[in-house]
């Protein structure tokens, strides 16, 4: 069964598919920009990331130096080296300790909280908006 419209109603059936058509080109143009941002937000979350764990590694190094001062001076005074020949040592060890102490505490200040990962199944458009081909 074949149907015959007026021209002014097939006109502005017409229009109204001329703009669902755009309306939809314009949806999957955002879902692509989504994505590519999804994408984005990944590589500076891993970026965030590898910081982090730089900076982590260099406090834990920094805090650990005046344990091995302590160990050498200790090792030191058995072999029979005296507290005014190891002064020198054991000041730096100190002052080593209050630097690192201060720059641990500056870094942590500074460095962002871990950033939340998307859960298991999240890939891509987390927006949940599909594609529609027209």
């Amino acid at each position: 069964m074949h149907f015959s419209l007026e021209p002014r109603v097939q006109c502005q059936l017409d229009r109204i598919e001329a703009f669902l058509i755009a309306i939809t080109k314009g949806i999957n143009n955002l879902s692509t920009q989504t994505n590519a941002l999804d994408a984005q937000i990944a590589n500076l979350t891993a970026d965030v990331s590898a910081e982090t764990s730089v900076e982590q590694s260099a406090i834990t190094l920094i805090n650990g130096i005046p344990g091995l001062i302590a160990t050498a001076v200790t090792a030191a005074q058995a072999a029979g080296a005296t507290p005014a020949e190891l002064t020198a040592l054991t000041t730096l060890g100190a002052s080593i300790s209050a630097s690192s102490a201060a720059l641990s505490a500056a870094v942590t200040a500074n460095t962002p909280v871990a950033p939340v990962t998307p859960s298991a199944g999240a890939v891509g458009n987390t927006l949940g908006i599909k594609p529609v081909v027209s």
